[in-house]
């Protein structure tokens, strides 16, 4: 077995095992410091971000984040996206919306209900069941069109 399956395990339990205990969701945080001011989960977002670009850095500086690349400089990369610049940036601005949107009516982010669906929550299931349906959908008919439309 690799090495970096062994560690991104290691990292997924450490993550998880944080995420339950800390009842840790992004969205929550984001409503807590807007409704209430309460800084205690939005200071675990901050957390995970920096814990993100630190792993990013370290782990793969060789590689530049799609969107902000001209385009044709991903071409020798393998499966790279051929919707750079502007478009790209408008399609992960509408799906972070959307994800946003749906958190807020399932009442968490996608990570605290994966969590929640390991501690056992139905309810928790269906999201995250729907979260990987929907993301098959859009990889099989969406994106291939959004991608025809761009000229890609």
């Amino acid at each position: 077995m690799e090495a970096y399956v062994i560690g991104t395990l290691i990292v997924g339990f450490i993550a998880g095992y944080l995420g339950q205990r800390s009842r840790m969701c992004f969205v929550g945080g984001i409503r807590d410091l807007y409704l209430i001011k309460s800084t205690h989960l939005f200071k675990g977002l901050i957390g995970f971000l920096i814990a993100a670009f630190a792993g990013y850095i370290l782990f793969n500086n060789n590689i530049a984040f799609p969107w902000f690349v001209e385009k044709g400089a991903l071409s020798a990369i393998p499966g790279a996206p051929c919707i750079l610049g502007i478009p790209a940036l408008s399609i992960a601005i509408i799906g972070g919306l959307g994800i946003g949107f749906f958190a807020v009516l399932s009442g968490g982010c996608p990570f605290r209900n994966t969590v929640m669906t390991a501690e056992g929550n139905l309810k928790a299931l269906w999201y995250v069941i729907g979260f990987f349906v929907g993301a098959v959908i859009f990889h099989l008919f969406i994106f291939g069109f959004i991608q025809s439309l761009f000229g890609c």
